[in-house]
Order: C-alpha cells, then structure tokens, then sequence
C-alpha cells in the first residue's frame, strides 16, 4: 500500500503534524511519502491513498492546500483519502473546533473517510522573522504555545493504517 502525506503549513506546526502522521503508517508497514503541496502539482495515480492536511487561518485552509484537492479531486475521488486541519492554539485549541470553510465542500467532490481538526502551534519570534509588517502586528495577539496533543495525532494515523490493512470487500 503506498500512501502519501501532504501538507500545507504556515509556520511549521502542521508540518510536524504530517511527519507524525507519516512516521506512525511507517511503523505500521505502509510505504509512505511525506510532501509539501508547494512541492507536488498532482496526486501521482501510484498512491493508494492520500492523507491532506492544512493549517487553518480565519476558519479557512491555506489556498494552496484547498487548490491541491481541488485540482486533483479527480484522483483522489477514487481512493481513500483522509483530511486533517491544525490551527487552533490557546485556551481553544483542546475543545472541538469547526471544521474549516472548505471542508464541506470537499465531502461533496472527493468522499473523504474523515477530517480531523488538531491543536496547532506558535512560535512568535520564528513567525515574526517569517512575516511582513502586518503579519507581526496581528501576531502578537496570537497565543504562543505548542497544542499539539501527540498522542491524538498518532492515535489518528493509526486509525488510518488499521483502515488501510482492512481486506477490500468484492
């Protein structure tokens, strides 16, 4: 079974998500590849099944994430195909969240097996030296922290490779 992981991230934190995610299906025997979407423009017909994930800003995906499903919703409508979102990070970040704008529509053009939203994570200095002016001005009401619930995350990728390893019904 060959399954990618693509991810769209902002600061790094969904970044780290992904890698948990992809190291969780290595250790479960799934060959796995880990991809940022700036790096891929389709979804090789090879993989089997395609986790995406994106971190969230304003109750949204990053666009190039939301182009990625979009673009290649022809392929991943005939695969499994798993969604994930981080973002949330503060007092917020471990109660249930909203899935993001888009995710509603990707239910109707790929069938995704599920989405899950993860608590995300803020470096102030690292995303200041990253952004622009107005980047650092909305910023510094971000709350720093990292809200990653690990234990979460792997648990999800194992739900995925038992998923995975299911025999396919005829």
């Amino acid at each position: 079974m060959r399954v990618l992981v693509a991810y769209a991230t902002y600061y790094g934190a969904t970044e780290g998500i992904a890698e948990c995610i992809a190291d969780a299906l290595r250790r479960e025997d799934v060959e796995t590849t880990l991809a940022n979407i700036e790096h891929l423009d389709a979804v090789d017909p090879s993989f089997e099944a395609v986790v995406i994930g994106s971190s969230v800003h304003a109750g949204h995906w990053l666009k190039p994430a939301a182009q990625f499903v979009k673009r290649n919703a022809a392929v991943l409508g005939g695969r499994p195909v798993w969604l994930f979102s981080s973002g949330p990070v503060g007092d917020g970040a471990d109660k249930p969240q909203p899935d993001p704008k888009e995710v509603a529509q990707f239910e109707q053009l790929i069938r995704p097996r599920g989405h899950e939203v993860f608590g995300g994570a803020f470096d102030r200095a690292a995303a200041n030296a990253r952004g622009g002016r107005l980047d650092r001005a909305i910023n510094r009401f971000i709350p720093e922290g990292d809200y990653r619930d690990w234990v979460e995350i792997e648990r999800w990728a194992m739900s995925i490779a038992t998923a995975l390893h299911q025999p396919v019904a005829v």
